[in-house]
């Protein structure tokens, strides 16, 4: 079975959806997969009002990205395997239809303990919508052609972070903050409805992996002694771990810093985004002029200088303020396709399992640190400048000590197949 199975790398002509059906794979796949966005930003605009109706502090409030994050690596780690054993449209059913049930929880929740739960438990079914996602375009398409669908996909990936918090303000505004929950747990009921009747399984039985345990953990113990793998997967934890703390701060710091409202944040944030989305487009055209891992080497060192100029401006203009942010939206946008092109390379026959352990360490590293935010100024720059900077400091280490760039072969003449 096994043998059977890595022989499988996508499927023939005949089996893929023809054009027609296609174009609702991408809107059904893209809206699954933007889940973990649609989990984080559409919120961002209320946190200031999430705290004064809980009555706690700024940083009680930013411990609600804890919840998120651990919940989101632990849905990477579990439900990926688990859509290998039992298909991927019933576990992609089963995130949708968990992930409707703790949004709802969350527009009911009373106190700040039901609430933090809830907020958990939305972050472990978006990973799953994301992660069986990515599965399903795995068994349908293979080399260029899954390249061509993920850009698709992207298209509506792209949106959430841009209008989330555009959307998300001004139903917090005229709503109420709990409203943003009550409107997307009805966006996911229509798209679980449209999933069930819509999406077939992209993987027949007689393909699906034994749940063996002796062979998952060989999959794992292949990848992990690819030091490359391993110093890009610590790179890109720490990057996400600062575009989290950006994430976390940015909100407060428009808001007491500048006295903006919940609709005047939502459009900088949104602004921000479509700064990133940039940053992906310029990245990839960049991948085709230069080695990947040097534009790697270069969004790092240029993270420490945005991180650092963001401490020397605190309490100083917003022109200044909001110009840094941007631009560290849209470097990190820059690296965001090369890091697992880089580090997929040697592991064509382990994909699954090695972006399941980027993904489940991502998301871990991002719980851990954001345990530490509450220890910085959320009223400032200063606070989130520091934590940047440490933090693209480190992935640039990190990547240069393990990863040792200059050995890393030119993948611009690599086939991707």
């Amino acid at each position: 079975m096994a043998e059977k199975r890595a022989a499988v790398v996508g499927v023939s002509a005949e089996s893929v959806p023809g054009s027609k059906i296609m174009l609702v794979y991408v809107v059904l796949l893209g809206l699954s997969m933007s889940l973990i966005a649609l989990t984080v930003d559409p919120y961002l605009p209320a946190f200031p009002e999430i705290g004064q109706f809980f009555g706690v502090t700024n940083g009680v409030v930013q411990s609600t990205f804890t919840g998120v994050t651990l919940g989101i690596a632990v849905g990477q780690l579990v439900i990926g395997p688990l859509s290998d054993s039992y298909g991927r449209k019933p576990l992609l059913m089963l995130a949708l239809g968990g992930y409707l049930l703790a949004t709802f929880v969350s527009f009911l929740a009373a106190n700040l303990e039901v609430f933090l739960i809830a907020r958990m438990l939305m972050g472990f079914f978006a990973a799953g919508g994301d992660v069986v996602g990515r599965a399903i375009i795995r068994d349908l398409y293979r080399g260029r052609a899954m390249q061509q669908f993920l850009a698709r996909i992207y298209l509506i990936q792209a949106l959430t972070p841009i209008v989330g918090p555009i959307v998300g303000a001004q139903i917090a505004q005229n709503l109420g903050w709990k409203s943003v929950f009550l409107v997307f747990s009805i966006v996911v009921l229509a798209l679980l409805f449209a999933v069930t009747f819509f999406l077939s399984e992209s993987l027949p039985i007689d393909l699906r992996r034994s749940s063996s345990v002796f062979e998952m953990l060989q999959a794992f113990r292949e990848v992990l002694s690819d030091r490359t793998f391993i110093g890009l997967v610590i790179y890109g934890a720490l990057q996400i771990g600062g575009l989290y703390a950006y994430l976390s701060f940015a909100p407060f710091i428009y808001r007491e810093s500048y006295g903006m409202s919940a609709a005047e944040i939502g459009m900088w944030l949104a602004i921000n985004g479509i700064l990133g989305y940039v940053g992906v487009q310029v990245g990839s055209l960049l991948a085709r002029a230069i080695k990947g891992q040097w534009i790697l080497v270069s969004t790092s060192s240029a993270g420490c200088l945005i991180g650092l100029f963001l401490v020397l401006n605190s309490n100083g203009e917003f022109w200044i303020t909001q110009t840094l942010f941007a631009l560290n939206l849209f470097n990190y946008g820059l690296g965001l396709t090369v890091v697992p092109t880089i580090a997929l390379y040697a592991h064509g026959s382990e994909a699954g399992t090695a972006t399941s352990l980027i993904g489940t360490i991502n998301f871990a590293f991002t719980t851990l640190i954001s345990v530490f935010f509450f220890l910085f100024d959320s009223s400032t720059s200063a606070g989130v400048g520091i934590l940047i900077a440490f933090l693209f400091f480190g992935s640039l280490l990190a990547f240069s000590i393990l990863s040792r760039p200059w050995l890393i072969p030119d993948l611009r003449r690599v086939e991707n197949v």
